[in-house]
């Protein structure tokens, strides 16, 4: 879990005590995500920075910094070799979590990037925020795919199936919207 006290915590979730308390970033902890190995996890903060913790040790891995807002949202590729991070710079970055630096930024956007998610095939990314859209962003070129609208207020939420089909959608507004990711 992420704190405003600026620390991660991993519980045991049969004992519900404490594992470990990770440190580090120096203003709320937003956002968190485990890689899909379950080594490394990933954390956002309103520091403009996203941190790469090994689990085992607790270590910071790298610090990624290039966001000159909050970081919001963060995901892992199906792979785990890639991180996205969605800020309030109206910003998504697309991050080797092996090396330093962004391999690429997502700028098509007139709000802040609250929510992210990684198609089940790693080749689709989900960018939901302020302005009330989801973009799917096809992540080898860059381009946007589809624009989704339909809410009405700031996207909080964004999630694929297993299957990649579907696409849930949760945002200000109130709703929760299924949409079908091929139409």
């Amino acid at each position: 879990t992420g704190s405003s006290d600026e620390t991660v915590r991993m519980w045991d979730v049969t004992t519900g005590e404490v594992r470990r308390t990770l440190t580090g970033h120096t203003d709320e902890v937003a956002a968190v995500a485990f890689s899909p190995d379950g080594h490394t996890l990933a954390t956002g903060s309103r520091d403009k920075t996203a941190r790469v913790w090994d689990v085992t040790t607790g270590e910071v891995r790298r610090t990624l910094t290039g966001h000159t807002q909050d970081v919001a949202a963060v995901a892992f590729s199906p792979d785990g070799r890639a991180l996205a991070t969605g800020s309030f710079d109206h910003t998504a970055r697309l991050w080797d979590v092996t090396r330093s630096g962004a391999r690429r930024t997502f700028t098509a956007r007139t709000g802040s990037v609250e929510a992210v998610a990684f198609s089940p095939d790693g080749r689709t990314l989900a960018l939901g925020g302020a302005d009330e859209t989801v973009r799917l962003w096809d992540v080898a070129t860059g381009e946007v795919r589809r624009t989704l609208t339909g809410h009405t207020k700031h996207m909080s939420a964004v999630a694929f199936s297993p299957d990649g089909r579907t696409l849930a959608t949760g945002g200000g507004d109130g709703a929760a919207r299924l949409w079908d990711v091929a139409t």
